[in-house]
């Protein structure tokens, strides 16, 4: 939007002869009228719902003030709240949530009280002023004295206008700091941009390990097999060409090894073809310690989400088996919240004291986490046992 600053500035000549002055005065009167409303809207609401029903009808009331300050040619952007779950509890329970709803209860109270006084002031003004330089001409006698005063009341019309020009752009300031949804806006698309950009990492993600699985892998198996049916060939060759050969096609075995673990850690298969229960029951399988896998899901999640998920939880048990000295892991995920959020709990009886920040791996996976709006809390007290908590949201909002 255009600055509320913008709205007094230029040329002084140009400015007056604008429509400006008069949008400002239009805007200052139509102030009074809202400032009324609120007044009696704020107690009445409060009457009729308690102090539950306060905030919320400071919501229609900061969209009538939206529209008002198009009069003055600076829309402000609504606030974009965030899609609420079916019901009117859940409705309300957002709602109550947002810092939103209490800023426009905000400018609300000071429409009912300050914002209105001042309006009133500029519109009285304005009107005195355009009276009293109208009403001399109608005297029967328009000596000099009452062209003077004519002159003088025209000066004050000036500055009055000049006042509301004023008064406009301060409250369309303020309008914009407290209903203005310019902020949430800007934070909304860094949001949806870190989101893509995260979406645009594992695609490229899967494209790496697709091409090491069906390229590099596959000659690698060729190379191998290649290499076997030659020492079978040269069987009766001297001994040191079997050694160099039977060298190559070990080097080879584990570079194929190698790879595999390279682009598993890429990004699973399992996971690209079942989805995150099957990809951590493969975890589970290869893992030292037992692992108890406890899956409450209904269907695919987003790809995103499953990649973070696998990746934490791969970590996690990792960590588990190399330094808690736990005997014992449990793995539980379900939806919550209607499906929008995936709860993923790993839970080991090992010896506890774990720390993010002594080189595990886990600073950097809370921080891939928050990449798509979630969180990762850790409870590892002396003895145990240890809990790693991932809260990930499967929906925009």
């Amino acid at each position: 939007m255009s600055s509320p600053g913008r709205f007094i500035r230029g040329n002084p000549l140009r400015l007056l002869a604008s429509s400006r002055p008069w949008r400002a005065v239009v805007y200052a009167a139509t102030g009074v009228m809202a400032g009324v409303i609120a007044l009696l809207a704020l107690p009445l609401f409060a009457a009729l719902t308690g102090v539950v029903g306060v905030p919320l009808v400071a919501i229609p009331l900061a969209a009538l003030e939206r529209r008002r300050l198009a009069l003055l040619g600076l829309p402000v952007p609504p606030t974009p709240h965030r899609r609420p779950r079916p019901g009117l509890g859940a409705w309300l329970r957002l709602r109550f949530a947002e810092g939103a709803t209490w800023r426009e209860l905000a400018y609300a109270l000071l429409m009912a009280t300050v914002l209105g006084a001042v309006d009133a002031i500029v519109t009285g003004a304005v009107g005195a002023s355009a009276v009293a330089v109208i009403a001399p001409p109608l005297e029967p006698r328009s000596t000099g004295p009452m062209w003077a005063a004519r002159l003088g009341f025209a000066v004050l019309l000036v500055l009055a206008l000049y006042l509301a020009m004023a008064v406009a752009a301060g409250r369309a300031a303020i309008a914009v700091a407290l209903i203005g949804g310019e902020a949430e806006l800007v934070v909304r698309e860094l949001t949806r941009s870190r989101a893509r950009l995260v979406d645009a990492f594992e695609v490229e993600r899967r494209r790496i390990e697709r091409d090491l699985h069906d390229g590099a892998q596959q000659r690698l198996v060729a190379l191998t097999m290649t290499l076997g049916l030659t020492e079978l060939e040269l069987v009766d060759a001297p001994g040191p060409a079997r050694d160099l050969l039977g060298q190559a096609r070990a080097h080879a075995d584990a570079a194929l090894t190698e790879l595999r673990e390279l682009v598993r850690g890429i990004h699973p298969q399992a996971l690209t073809d079942h989805g995150l229960p099957a990809a951590v029951a493969e975890l589970a399988d290869r893992s030292p310690v037992p692992v108890t896998v406890e899956f409450d899901l209904d269907g695919r999640l987003p790809s995103t989400v499953e990649s973070t998920a696998y990746f934490v939880t791969a970590e996690a048990l990792a960590n588990a088996a190399r330094h808690a000295r736990a005997e014992r892991i449990d793995v539980s995920a379900h939806l919550a919240d209607r499906g929008g959020e995936l709860i993923v709990e790993i839970r080991d009886d090992g010896r506890g004291g774990a720390d993010p920040g002594a080189g595990t791996g886990l600073a950097g996976l809370a921080d891939r986490v928050g990449a798509i709006g979630g969180s990762l809390t850790l409870s590892s007290p002396l003895g145990g046992p240890t809990v790693l908590r991932l809260e990930l949201p499967c929906s925009g909002s």
